[in-house]
C-alpha cells in the first residue's frame, strides 16, 4: 500500500513538474523578445519642423522620443533609483525582501501603501502592454524580468525604463517629459526638476506638478530625501534643492500653430508611408512652412475678419448676468482664465502652492497700468454694469478692472443687415445694443479712458471722468466669417503659409485646398493674359457699352412658349464709360469690355488657357466665364498667379523638404503639394503632355514664317497653343511680363481696384475679385518674392454685406500678412525678359504720347505690338471692336 502511495506521489510530482515546465515554456513563448536593446521598438512621436527648424507639430499614439543612456545625467538616474529601486544593481530582477516588506506594510495599513516591484519588473509590466491584476500577468511579469536580467545589462534596463514609462500630460519617456514639463532637454534639468520627474511614475496624475502642485512637492521632497539617505547626493545639496521654487509648464499645444498645414502634411505622409509609420516610428518631418509667417497670417486673418464682422453688425451679448454672486464668480473665473492664457508657466512655491493671486481686487489701481494679464489689444469677457445714453458711455467690469466704452467706437453695433451699408446704418445710442448684465467681448485699448466728446458734455456741468479709474475698452465679437490664405515662395517654391479656416477645432475643412468658390473678377487676369497671346495689346481699344445676350431655350414648353432669357452684363458701378483701352478695362475691373474680349476670343480659348495655368476645376463654358462665374479653389488661383509671377514657369509648390526616421536615415525627399491633389490634376497634365507631343510632331517640318502665322492666326483653335521645349514653361515669359505690368497698374493706378496693396511699399501685382451679392471676396497677388491668395466668405453662401468687395474684405488680410512676410527681405523688381519693349502712351487713349500729352504712362508691350505713332495705326483695322467703335 505504501509503495503504491509513493509511486502515485512520484507520478503526480513528475506530472506536476511537466505541467509546470510546459506552462513555463508556454509563458516564455508569449513574452516580448528582448535579447538586445535593438529589439526595443517603442511607439515614438513624429515631430514636424518648419523650414527654419522650429517645431510646430506632432503625430503620435504615444508621445515619446528616445534618449540614449549615455546622454542621461547621472543625478537623474540616481533620483529614479532612490525613488523606485535603490537595490537595482544588487538584485537579479526580483527583490524578494522588498516584496515581503511591502506585503506586511500593506497588511498593517489595510490597503496598498507600498509596492515591491523592481525597476526591471516595471519595465516588464509596461512592455507586456497590460495592467490587468491577475496571477498569470504577474507570472509573465516575473519571467520577463528575469529574462531581461539574463540578456541585458543593468544600464540597458535603465535605458528601457527611462524611455518607456509614462509621466502624464501625454509624455512617455524622460525625453518628452523634460520637454513637456520644463521646456528643456534632460541634460539641462536641475536637481529640483529631476526630483519632480522621478516622483511621477508612481502616479502621474496624482503627483502632477501642473494639476496637483502640493502632492508633487511632497513627492519631490521624498525623492530628494531618499537620494541623500542612500548616499547619492549630499544632504545639504538636496535640502537646498527642496527650497527652490520650480517653474513648470502646461503642455504646448502645437496643433494651434498651423493646424490646416499640419493636417495636409499628415494626409500626404499617410499616403506615402502609411498611418502606422506616421504615428508610431518617431519620424522627423522637415517642411516648407515658415512658422513666423504662418503666425503672422493667422493674426492678420483674425484681425481683419473682426473688422469685417463689425461692418456686418452686432450679434448681441453672449448672455446676461445680474445676480451679484454670479457676477462675482464670473469676474473671478475670467481673471483666472486670463492669467492662465498669459503664460503656460506655473511656479511651485516651497510650500507646494502655485503663486496665488488671491481673491478679486475690485479696487485695482490703474495708476500702476493694466494688470499683467490684460495688455493692450487683449480680448476678454466683460459684464455691463451701467449704460449712460446721455454721456454715450457704457460702464463695465473686466476681471478686476472698471472700464468704459465710448459710444463713438460702437456705432457699428446695429443688428446685422446685409442689405444696407454699414456706414449708412448706425445706432444712435449705446442702449440700442447693450443693457445692464450683458456679458460681451471687449478689446483692451488703454489703462486710461479718454473721450473728448464725453468730457465736453461733462465740462458744462463742471464735472469730468476720472481717467485713472477706468480702463479704455472697445466692444468686440468673434468673427463668424471664414477666410483662407495660401502663400508661396516664388524662388524656392515653398508653401510658406496656409490657412484653411478660422478654427480647425470647429471645422477641419480646408478652404484653401477644398473649397471651390466663384472667383469673380480675379479670373479676368487669366482671360486678359490669354488675349495677349491672341493679338491684343495694352492699348487695344474696346467699347464699354451696354450688351444684351439672348439665351432663349430652343425647346418650347407644353404651350409652345419658349423660356425667354436675356443676360445683360453690367459693370459694378452700373455705368458705362464708352471708349476704353484694354489696360484700363482690367485696372478698373470692368465687366462689359471683358465680356467683349471673351466673345472675340471664344470661350474655349480662355478656358484652355486657364487649364494651361493649372485650373483643373470644371469651368462654365459661356461668356460668364470671363467674369469669374466658375467655382475654383484658392490653391488653383494662387498657383495660376504664381505661374505668371515666375514668367510663365510652372510652380510646383513644395510642402515637405525631407522625412527622416528616428535614427536620421532619409526616407523621403522633397514632396509637393500637388501630390495631395494628384487625382484632380493627373488627367489635366496627361492631356497637355499628349497635346505637347502632338504639337511638336506637327511643326517639325514647318518654317519660321509658317509657325508665326500659326501662332497669331485669328481662327486659331485651343489645340494650336504653342508649347515649349521646357515642359514647365507654360506661357511665354514676355506674355507673363506684360500681364505683370497690367496687374501692377491694378495696384498703382488711382482708379485701380487693388489700391490698398500700395501700403506694402514694394512692387506689387494683383487682382481683386467679388462675386454677385458680395458672397465671395478675393485678392490674389504677388511681389517678385512671394505670391499669396486670400479668399473671404461664408461656408453656406450668403452676403458679406453691402459694399464688401475684394479690395475691402480680402485685400487688408493680404496686405497685413505680406508686410510681415517681407520683413528682412530686400526690395526687388520684376525682371524684364527678352521680347519686351516699353513705350510712353497716353493713359486714356493708349496712343503713343506726344509733347502735348498730359497723362502719360510707361507701358510694357510684346515686341512688335507697341504703338509707333501718336495715332495708333490699329484704329484703321476693321475687326469686331473697330466696327463697334466707329458706330
Amino acid at each position: 500500500m505504501m509503495k503504491r502511495l509513493v509511486l502515485a506521489a512520484c507520478v503526480l510530482a513528475v506530472m506536476g513538474g511537466l505541467v509546470a515546465y510546459g506552462t513555463y515554456k508556454y509563458l516564455l513563448g508569449t513574452l516580448p523578445k528582448l535579447i538586445t536593446v535593438n529589439d526595443y521598438e517603442p511607439l515614438l512621436v513624429t515631430q514636424v519642423y518648419d523650414r527654419n527648424g522650429k517645431k510646430f507639430g506632432e503625430f503620435f499614439r504615444e508621445r515619446r522620443v528616445l534618449i540614449p543612456y549615455n546622454q542621461i545625467p547621472k543625478d537623474l538616474v540616481n533620483a529614479f533609483l532612490a525613488a523606485e529601486d535603490d537595490q537595482f544593481f544588487q538584485h537579479g530582477g526580483i527583490n524578494f525582501f522588498a516584496i515581503g516588506r511591502a506585503f506586511f506594510a500593506n497588511l498593517r495599513a489595510g490597503k496598498s501603501v507600498q509596492g515591491g516591484s523592481t525597476i526591471t519588473q516595471q519595465v516588464a509590466k509596461t512592455l507586456l502592454l497590460t495592467s490587468e491584476k491577475t496571477l498569470l500577468r504577474k507570472a509573465k511579469e516575473a519571467l520577463l524580468a528575469q529574462e531581461m536580467e539574463s540578456h541585458l545589462s543593468k544600464e540597458d534596463i535603465l535605458y528601457l525604463y527611462l524611455n518607456q514609462i509614462y509621466f502624464g500630460q501625454g509624455a512617455y519617456g524622460i525625453g518628452l517629459a523634460a520637454e513637456t514639463y520644463f521646456r528643456k532637454p534632460v541634460q539641462k534639468l536641475t536637481l529640483s526638476e529631476i526630483a519632480i520627474l522621478a516622483g511621477l511614475p508612481k502616479a502621474p496624475s496624482a503627483y502632477s506638478p501642473v494639476h496637483n502642485p502640493h502632492r508633487a512637492k511632497e513627492r519631490q521632497v521624498y525623492v530628494l530625501h531618499r537620494m541623500a539617505e542612500v548616499g547619492f547626493v549630499k544632504k545639504e545639496i538636496t535640502d537646498a534643492a527642496a527650497k527652490e521654487p520650480v517653474k513648470v509648464y502646461t503642455r504646448e499645444k502645437f496643433e494651434s500653430f498651423a493646424p490646416y498645414y499640419l493636417e495636409t502634411v499628415r494626409l500626404l505622409l499617410n499616403a506615402q508611408l502609411g498611418e502606422d509609420a506616421i504615428l508610431d516610428r518617431g519620424l522627423r518631418v522637415y517642411t516648407s512652412l515658415d512658422l513666423d509667417k504662418q503666425l503672422a497670417a493667422q493674426e492678420a486673418s483674425i484681425r481683419n475678419l473682426k473688422d469685417l464682422d463689425k461692418r456686418q453688425g452686432f450679434r448681441g451679448a453672449l448672455r446676461n448676468v445680474t445676480d451679484p454672486k454670479e457676477v462675482g464668480e464670473f469676474l473671478l473665473k475670467t481673471r483666472n482664465k486670463l492669467i492662465s492664457e498669459v503664460s503656460p508657466e506655473r511656479i511651485i512655491q516651497v510650500d507646494g502652492s502655485f503663486v496665488d493671486y488671491g481673491p478679486l481686487n475690485l479696487k485695482y489701481d490703474l495708476k500702476k497700468g493694466l494688470p499683467f494679464y490684460l495688455k493692450s489689444g487683449k480680448v476678454a469677457e466683460a459684464v455691463v454694469s451701467k449704460v449712460d445714453d446721455a454721456l454715450g458711455l457704457v460702464y463695465l467690469r473686466v476681471a478686476e478692472l472698471e472700464a468704459l466704452i465710448d459710444f463713438e467706437s460702437m456705432t457699428w453695433a446695429r443688428k446685422p443687415n446685409a442689405e444696407r451699408r454699414y456706414d449708412l446704418d448706425q445706432i444712435k445710442k449705446p442702449s440700442q445694443a447693450l443693457k445692464i448684465g450683458d456679458v460681451i467681448h471687449v478689446k483692451m485699448i488703454s489703462d486710461k479712458f479718454f473721450s473728448a466728446r464725453a468730457n465736453k458734455i461733462l465740462a458744462a456741468k463742471n464735472e469730468k471722468i476720472e481717467s485713472n479709474r477706468y480702463a479704455h475698452v472697445e466692444l468686440d465679437q468673434e468673427p463668424i466669417t471664414q477666410a483662407s490664405l495660401l502663400s508661396f515662395d516664388l524662388q524656392t517654391q515653398d508653401v510658406l503659409a496656409m490657412i484653411g479656416g478660422t478654427d480647425f477645432e470647429k471645422s477641419e475643412y480646408n478652404r484653401a485646398l477644398q473649397a471651390a468658390r466663384q472667383t469673380g473678377s480675379s479670373f479676368k487676369t487669366i482671360v486678359y493674359a490669354s488675349a495677349l497671346d491672341k493679338s491684343y495689346t495694352p492699348s487695344t481699344p474696346i467699347m464699354d457699352a451696354p450688351m444684351v445676350f439672348d439665351e432663349s431655350k430652343k425647346d418650347d414648353d407644353e404651350e409652345g412658349q419658349g423660356d425667354e432669357k436675356t443676360w445683360k452684363p453690367a459693370n459694378h458701378s452700373k455705368s458705362f464709360g464708352g471708349d476704353i483701352i484694354f489696360r484700363n478695362a482690367l485696372v478698373k475691373s470692368l465687366n462689359v469690355p471683358t465680356v467683349k474680349i471673351i466673345e472675340d476670343l471664344k470661350t474655349e480659348w480662355a478656358a484652355d488657357y486657364a487649364k494651361r495655368l493649372g485650373i483643373y476645376s470644371k469651368l462654365n463654358m459661356d461668356f460668364t466665364l470671363a467674369l469669374g462665374s466658375s467655382s475654383v479653389t484658392l490653391y488653383e488661383m494662387t498657383r495660376a498667379f504664381a505661374n505668371m509671377a515666375r514668367m510663365g514657369k510652372r510652380i510646383r509648390p513644395v510642402l515637405i523638404h525631407k522625412v527622416e526616421d528616428s535614427r536620421g536615415k532619409k526616407l523621403l525627399d522633397q514632396l509637393g503639394l500637388d501630390l495631395r491633389l494628384d487625382k484632380e490634376q493627373a488627367a489635366l497634365e496627361k492631356e497637355f503632355d499628349e497635346r505637347r507631343t502632338a504639337y511638336f510632331e506637327s511643326i517639325k517640318d514647318k518654317n519660321p514664317e509658317e509657325l508665326q502665322k500659326m501662332k497669331t492666326a485669328k481662327n486659331q483653335k485651343p489645340d494650336s497653343h504653342f508649347f515649349f521645349e521646357d515642359t514647365d514653361q507654360l506661357i511665354r515669359p514676355a506674355t507673363s511680363y506684360v500681364m505683370i505690368s497690367l496687374l501692377k497698374a491694378v495696384v498703382e493706378d488711382k482708379n485701380g481696384t487693388g489700391g490698398r496693396a500700395r501700403a506694402l511699399g514694394r512692387e506689387v501685382a494683383g487682382k481683386t475679385g467679388t462675386t454677385n451679392g458680395y458672397y465671395d471676396a478675393w485678392f490674389v497677388g504677388f511681389t517678385p518674392q512671394i505670391a499669396t491668395g486670400v479668399w473671404v466668405g461664408f461656408d453656406h453662401e450668403r452676403s458679406l454685406g453691402k459694399g464688401e468687395v475684394g479690395g475691402r474684405a480680402a485685400l487688408p488680410i493680404w496686405v497685413d500678412y505680406m508686410k510681415a512676410a517681407h520683413e528682412g527681405l530686400p526690395q526687388m523688381t520684376f525682371q524684364v525678359p527678352d521680347g519686351i519693349v516699353f513705350a510712353n502712351i497716353e493713359a486714356d487713349s493708349g496712343q503713343l504720347a506726344s509733347s502735348g500729352s498730359k497723362n502719360i504712362i510707361r507701358q510694357a508691350f510684346l515686341e512688335g505690338t507697341e504703338p509707333t505713332s501718336a495715332k495708333n495705326k490699329k484704329e484703321e483695322d476693321s475687326d469686331f471692336y473697330k466696327q463697334d467703335l466707329s458706330d
